[in-house]
């Protein structure tokens, strides 16, 4: 299998990688093609890649380059990682957002919806070169807001897309966590429905017992403990896998559903007001801070992560070292259970297996449209998909996943044609506030914000706001 890694310097790539040249016959004899406009930087990840024990099994060949049509040619699978437009622009939207009541997020957020705004144009571009030089491949879009980026797809070309996200095995730990295990769940087998960020679980079991049953004696205030953290996790991690816990219990107990992955601004469209205050003091904080400092401090981070990354060329030929040295930086580790190695291990023909990700409906979610895209559990085979089960969202959480189902698809058609009119009812649709004053005024200062980024015609739907 030839496949495609878009952003192809991102550091998260060297885990997935690794963990798919390990499957036989996912990449033995085949390629890996690192696609990115900074060569250099997918090449470092190359360099670290060719010293693996999973490539030394495998014998694939490792490519890097930042021509497009030569990446694509005779592609099985394309995956895309990255982050459209500009820092600056989406941190001005912050202010914005929680002036208006809003949260602000890269995804399920009105700022989301901008970051789309910016996402969908270069997505679509690859879709299309995808059309001449590989039409029958996968593309698996990484990139958020990545239901609306695979409904652009879907909708608009010809070529197969996936919204895939972290969230598939970020959920595996937090269910183990409820158990008292930071661990990646082993004996569990489950589905969920919704939108990425705000999908529920709608059927488990939890080693050969019925997950809810398990889940409400493990909840019980009576017999609750709050989980032990492995040792390395770096402590903002840790807070946040602390908040997280504390979050998916207090909506189960709240609303009697567990949502499928513990992304906070998909959590935070249950708590939204709470969500709002929490931004809103967070902001205070940041009050007086020079932007332009700050922003270069980010990019200095990022400069001393790719520093960091080159310093380990130095170290792996120590023993051990592809074994042990996940302990010190996370990056360095295996993700067996990554969506990414999933995926490509069912598109390259090697076993079916069973994910959850954003694509069309197709009959298998109660209400949805069968060409909306919206995320559930299916059965992949090959480049097959079939549906788990036929789901219904929980009553009690439908009206707003339901509007954002329709808000999301409706924002993908607008993006796709550039047709403004569209463009401002698909933003009005947000369902926190639709077609209020506020939705409206702050959807004139997110397309000021973003005027140097963003298609020209989409300028126009001020005048339809």
């Amino acid at each position: 299998m030839k496949a495609v890694f878009v952003g192809g310097g991102a550091h998260r790539h060297l885990g997935i990688i690794r963990s798919a040249m390990a499957r036989p016959g996912v990449f033995d004899g085949g390629e890996v093609y690192l696609y990115d406009l900074n060569v250099p930087r997918a090449e470092l990840v190359a360099q670290l890649l060719r010293t693996t024990p999973e490539y030394r099994r495998c014998g694939c060949r490792i490519v890097c380059g930042d021509k497009l049509p030569e990446a694509l040619t005779g592609a099985d699978a394309v995956t895309v990682v990255l982050m459209a437009g500009s820092p600056r622009s989406f941190r001005l939207g912050d202010e914005p957002s929680l002036k208006y009541g809003f949260i602000s997020s890269d995804n399920l957020s009105m700022n989301g919806a901008f970051l789309a705004a910016k996402g969908v144009p270069i997505v679509l571009g690859i879709a299309r070169e995808m059309e001449k030089y590989c039409p029958d491949a996968v593309l698996l879009d990484f990139a958020n807001p990545v239901a609306v980026l695979s409904a652009a797809v879907n909708r608009h070309t010809k070529i197969q897309a996936y919204g895939v996200c972290g969230g598939f095995t970020n959920h595996l730990w937090d269910l183990s966590r409820f158990f008292g295990r930071d661990e990646e769940a082993q004996n569990y087998d489950g589905e969920c429905a919704g939108v990425n960020h705000l999908s529920f679980i709608t059927r488990g079991v939890w080693e050969g017992k019925d997950l809810f049953t398990e889940l409400d004696r493990v909840c019980d205030p009576a017999v609750w403990r709050d989980p032990e953290l492995q040792p390395w996790w770096p402590e903002g991690s840790k807070a946040n896998i602390r908040r997280s816990v504390r979050l998916l219990r207090e909506l189960y107990l709240k609303l009697g559903v567990m949502v499928f992955s513990s992304e906070g601004d998909g959590m935070a469209h249950l708590r939204y007001e709470e969500e709002v205050a929490e931004g809103r003091a967070k902001l205070a904080e940041r009050k007086g801070e020079d932007l332009e400092a700050t922003l270069k401090a980010q990019r200095e981070a990022r400069a001393q992560a790719d520093e960091s990354f080159a310093a380990a060329l130095k170290l792996v030929e120590q023993p051990g070292f592809w074994e042990d040295y996940w302990r010190q930086d996370l990056r360095f580790g295996r993700v067996d259970k990554d969506i990414f190695v999933q995926m490509l291990t069912a598109i390259a023909g090697v076993s079916p297996v069973k994910v959850a990700a954003s694509c069309p409906a197709s009959g298998a979610v109660v209400g949805v449209p069968d060409d909306f895209i919206c995320e559930y559990t299916f059965h992949l085979s090959g480049k097959k998909r079939q549906a788990a089960g036929r789901y219904t969202i929980p009553a009690v959480v439908a009206g707003v996943t339901m509007g954002m189902v329709a808000h999301q698809n409706l924002l993908a058609d607008a993006l796709a044609t550039e047709d403004p009119k569209l463009f401002a009812r698909a933003l009005l649709t947000y369902p926190i506030k639709s077609y209020s004053h506020e939705l409206a005024e702050l959807s004139k200062e997110l397309i000021e914000i973003n005027r140097e980024e963003i298609a020209r015609p989409l300028l126009r739907a001020v005048d339809y706001l």
